[in-house]
């Protein structure tokens, strides 16, 4: 039997006060001295006579992927030295090919498939958090945060630093400068020691990752095997403030075929607003907005939604909530930003001082949604032009040598309403292999009439959540097991928490084979079982599933799903199989084909019957030169049940990019979604057809990650059983312009 989750916590807890701090079993990791230049070099992709004598030289030459730290067939290295204001770094990819080098012309942090070099920075030396700057050989800016805790890369944070790339006869060079106070660390006027590491991505038959030292792969954490260097003494204390103006301006006309389809046009009204980054001390920063442009100008990712109970999860992409957004982070998502959908003004502080990391923010939202989750399903539901406020505070200790113990709080709460969840969570790692993760959460909720009417649901709740999750990875097994337990009532209406009243038991163990040099560089195999119950210990699903994972050559890749389950729905035990195969090449530079195919005996949930489902998804990359892009995502879902074809899903994504240089770029999208339904077949009433169809046509200038303009066009068009074609509904034109002042 599984002891209480809250007596989990506790017992974990007392046995990490006891553990003695793990000392890493690797080799020496090498040390380096950063040293100061009176001479700024120019950042123009050349390495001229004399410009970086004075620069530390670190040899970027083990290959650790696929090969296991084998001497890389390429050669690298990087220069680096500072000023006291930026950080320099150039870096030297030699090419025996460089006829083969993959580089493109494309927006910032969209490179990760090019050849790149780029350097990672630990800058508290603390071994849980790092900088990321990547650039590929023409310039194309990557940056991004690596949080070792939780194993996760996040490229949605944008700095300002400079870089130019220029390939050559024997291989590409890369200059990038990177100013200070972009980066957060504790200041200091005696030399400081962070962790650093170079890392080069060179993409041919095999995707090849070369690094500036050995590589571990019995040791899970990665910061923990960087290279040290000193140096960065003194630093330049100058004014670290950031002012980004914005304005916005849009043409809006809609129109209602079925009431007569004339246009109606909104008053065209220019909105300005202003962001605020200042940085307190380095390492504690400010951010503030008063009424923000959060219109959105990067179109989310169509998905098919058919046939599917849960709602739907969308990534952030508003800059006021992306700058420290990790300090936010904890293993379940307590905090998603998107919820926030309309502030008029928001604040901001994060900071990290010693072992002590922080972050609280406010902001009001003139518009109140959020989810209503249940065990088998969820949907959103909106408070009709309710305001609420919103607060949201963290914190986190570092004990040991990489865990970490934490609280989180986050409120919301308007005119008969509010939401509070209280949220404690630690991550132990005992050895190097092994990682505990513990959050336990509780929630109190007030909701007024219109919610409780809607969703059959009590004026005030209260109940827990409570997560343990095991992970052991080595070179050749990982495992990992994980108990979940959502109590009927918890609500988490700043999060994406879409289930609860459950129980979920689940554990997987997998084995990995590599070879250094052989058809496949990497076969994985594992096998899962799972269990989920309600809160009266009703069995709601059990699953048994097999996962096939595999890298060949022309960066071959495939993924396989296979398996089977006893699932619960609407009174009903229903036996699902599912098979599922994903498969991408790239057989040159130019080209990557990939294919998704899935097929399963599975339960349409809007009749409670089992039908067979097919689902197909051919995608295509293809890059004309080094400047046009053309993507074509199409996936088709057909549906069968006794009696005919329940229904057809298509949808397709379609985009083509024009990058005139780094910094500017022209794209058309499109979006196009058709279901075709048999009425006979459905229970209850429902449309025989409903087409939606979204184009967009966007022209970007961006002189650095905060400055940018855009103009563009966008419509809307629908079609349903009522219309025998597409009728526009929406058309608008709009602009934006947002400028990053650096007083």
């Amino acid at each position: 039997m599984i002891p209480a989750p809250s007596k989990l916590f506790l017992i974990a807890c007392l046995l990490v006060t006891g553990m003695v701090e793990t000392v890493l079993a690797q080799s020496e990791r090498p040390q380096y001295t950063i040293p100061r230049t009176s001479q700024a070099p120019e950042i123009d992709g050349e390495l001229a006579n004399g410009e970086w004598d004075r620069a530390t030289r670190i040899d970027v030459s083990v290959e650790i992927n696929p090969g296991d730290n084998l001497v890389a067939d390429v050669g690298g290295y990087a220069l680096i030295m500072e000023d006291g204001v930026n950080l320099y770094v150039a870096f030297v990819a030699e090419d025996p090919e460089p006829e083969l080098i993959r580089a493109f012309y494309q927006d910032r942090d969209e490179a990760w498939n090019d050849d790149w070099m780029g350097i990672t920075l630990d800058t508290f030396n603390d071994e849980r958090r790092a900088f990321e700057f990547f650039v590929n050989p023409l310039g194309v800016q990557i940056d991004a945060i690596w949080d070792d805790t939780i194993q996760n890369e996040d490229d949605s944070w944008n700095a300002i630093w400079d870089s130019f790339g220029q390939i050559t006869e024997f291989g590409y060079v890369v200059e990038i400068a990177v100013p200070f106070k972009q980066l957060r660390f504790s200041p200091s006027e005696s030399p400081q020691t962070w962790g650093i590491d170079i890392s080069r991505h060179y993409p041919r038959d095999f995707r090849v990752r070369i690094k500036s030292q050995l590589y571990d792969r019995d040791v899970s954490c990665y910061l923990c095997q960087i290279s040290k260097v000193d140096g960065f003494e003194d630093l330049d204390r100058s004014r670290n403030l950031q002012l980004i103006p914005t304005l916005t301006a849009s043409h809006v006309e809609s129109r209602n075929p079925a009431a007569g389809g004339d246009w109606v046009s909104e008053e065209v009204d220019p909105e300005a607003g202003l962001d605020v980054r200042w940085g307190i001390t380095q390492d504690i920063y400010l951010n503030a907005t008063l009424n923000p442009d959060f219109s959105q100008v990067e179109a989310d990712s169509a998905q098919l939604n058919v046939n599917n109970t849960f709602s739907l999860f969308f990534p952030e992409r508003r800059t006021f909530f992306l700058d420290g957004a990790d300090y936010f982070d904890t293993s379940q998502n307590l905090v998603h930003t998107r919820n926030i959908a309309d502030p008029d003004f928001g604040a901001k502080i994060t900071g990290k001082t010693g072992r002590h990391t922080f972050g609280m923010l406010a902001a009001n939202d003139a518009s109140t949604s959020f989810l209503m989750p249940g065990n088998l399903g969820s949907s959103v539901a909106n408070l009709a032009g309710e305001e609420s406020d919103v607060a949201i505070a963290r914190y986190r200790f570092d004990i040991f040598s990489n865990s970490t113990v934490g609280a989180l709080v986050t409120d919301r709460s308007g005119d008969g309403y509010s939401n509070t969840v209280t949220s404690i969570d630690a991550v132990l790692r005992p050895t190097d292999q092994d990682t505990i993760t513990i959050q336990t959460m509780h929630s109190s909720s007030e909701y007024p009439l219109q919610i409780q009417n809607r969703y059959d649901q009590a004026a005030e709740l209260s109940d827990s959540y409570h997560f343990l999750e095991y992970r052991h990875n080595d070179a050749n097994w990982d495992i990992w097991s994980a108990y979940t337990n959502a109590g009927t009532d918890f609500r988490a209406d700043l999060g994406f928490i879409n289930r609860v009243d459950y129980e979920l038991f689940v554990t997987r163990v997998g084995h990995t084979w590599r070879w250094d040099d052989g058809f496949l560089s990497r076969f994985r195999i594992a096998l899962d079982y799972d269990q989920t119950l309600d809160q009266t210990g009703f069995k709601l699903e059990e699953e048994v599933e097999m996962f096939i994972n595999a890298d060949g050559p022309f960066q071959t890749s495939f993924f396989g799903l296979f398996g089977g389950s006893e699932t619960y729905w609407n009174g009903q035990y229903f036996d699902e199989q599912f098979n599922n195969i994903d498969f991408s090449i790239r057989p040159n530079a130019n080209l990557r084909l990939g294919m998704f195919v899935r097929w399963e005996d599975v339960v349409d949930f809007a009749n409670t019957r089992l039908g067979k489902s097919l689902r197909l998804g051919p995608n295509i990359n293809y890059r004309w030169g080094r400047h046009l892009e053309i993507d074509l995502e199409y996936n088709h879902q057909e549906f069968d049940v006794e009696g005919g074809q329940l229904f057809t899903a298509e949808l397709m994504d379609a985009s083509i990019i024009y990058q005139f240089n780094n910094r500017s770029f022209l794209r058309f999208t499109a979006q196009y979604t058709d279901n075709e339904r048999n009425p006979d077949l459905y229970i209850r009433p429902v449309d025989r057809q409903s087409t939606d169809l979204t184009t967009q046509l966007l022209y970007s200038y961006r002189l650095n990650a905060a400055t940018r303009f855009f103009i563009g066009y966008s419509d809307e068009s629908f079609r349903d059983d009522e219309f025998n074609s597409l009728e526009q509904t929406d058309r608008a034109f709009f602009a934006k312009f947002s400028y990053a002042w650096q007083p």
